[in-house]
């Protein structure tokens, strides 16, 4: 009898001794969807996608808009549309008033691909008194957009005054833009002036051309991709794992995984030209993990960059929820 209770005692000891709160569990994962958004072949669209509904929230035509100006009362951070090539050079020691053209040579600034704040192309305080010239980049059949000029005025917890106007001082303009806090940025259009993006915990990806850039490359530093930014001003990060194929990796792997928050962290690079085809082709060995504002694991692996008719632009791609407890 005494033996029998020891050994009894022993396995408690042995159970409680498990937290079950450090083991990964898995549960059954949710359905993998096959899910495609189209661009067009010219690249004209921006679309935000949800991956926990797994639907578009948003689109636009990637021209509706040029600067982006960060929310928040600390916020003074001005960000350039990279979707249209645009770029900013900076004239000092000039009014604002003085007519101007662009300097032969001039030096191009871009904002980093990687959205960290710390790399706009726009300097931010104290440094907002300057003198930026705008080259708005391309339309969607690649005519350039023409130059704007302005400058940030002011700065406070609640708005950004700027003044902006043609090179030439035509068309000058003063506006305010308020911050919103349900926003990330407040989107900004010479030509409409307020335009928002989707509230930032509504989208997690955005599929679009952006401006990267080749730090090695004198030549030619700047370059149009086409490819997907994470949401990472909502907390969105990504892991890419280009050893397991997608069908094998499980919830339980995920702390294997080291995950990145810069939001080309997808970026374009899981399809390549190719020359002789004269097609893209998809990289069968990468998928992505992406984690969401809310705790929650997908999967996405991309399968093609061609609709049903044969047109580029249409990036599809499956997608699984990862789920555990």
């Amino acid at each position: 009898m005494r033996i029998h209770r020891l050994y009894f005692l022993l396995l408690i000891l042995i159970i409680h001794s498990c937290d079950q709160g450090e083991i990964a569990i898995e549960v059954e994962p949710g359905e993998i969807l096959i899910d495609q958004v189209d661009l067009n072949s010219d690249y004209r669209y921006q679309i935000y996608y949800n991956l926990s509904s797994s639907s578009i929230t948003s689109t636009n035509i990637k021209t509706n808009w040029d600067l982006a100006f960060e929310n928040g009362e600390d916020g003074f951070h001005v960000l350039l549309n990279s979707s249209t090539f645009s770029q900013i050079a900076i004239i000092s020691n000039l009014s604002f008033e003085s007519t101007v053209s662009v300097p032969n040579p001039v030096t191009w600034r871009w904002d980093s691909p990687s959205g960290y704040l710390d790399s706009t192309a726009i300097l931010g305080y104290p440094h907002h008194f300057n003198v930026y010239i705008l080259d708005r980049g391309i339309d969607e059949n690649g005519m350039s957009r023409g130059y704007k000029k302005f400058m940030i005025d002011t700065i406070t917890n609640t708005y950004y005054k700027i003044r902006y106007a043609n090179l030439d001082n035509t068309e000058t303009n003063y506006i305010q833009v308020d911050k919103q806090s349900h926003f990330s940025f407040t989107q900004f259009s010479f030509d409409n002036n307020i335009i928002n993006q989707p509230k930032k915990e509504d989208w997690d990806l955005l599929f679009t051309q952006y401006t990267h850039l080749f730090l090695d490359n004198i030549t030619t530093p700047s370059y149009l991709v086409t490819g997907v930014l994470i949401n990472s001003f909502n907390n969105i990060s990504v892991a890419v794992d280009s050893v397991n194929i997608f069908e094998n990796i499980n919830y339980s792997m995920i702390n294997d995984y080291t995950f990145l928050t810069n939001m080309n962290a997808i970026g374009y690079n899981w399809k390549e030209y190719n020359f002789t085809s004269q097609l893209y082709e998809i990289n069968p060995n990468i998928t992505y993990i992406i984690k969401d504002s809310e705790d929650r694991y997908f999967k996405l692996q991309f399968i093609d960059f061609y609709n049903s008719n044969g047109a580029k632009g249409a990036p599809k791609f499956y997608l699984q929820e990862l789920k555990g407890i």
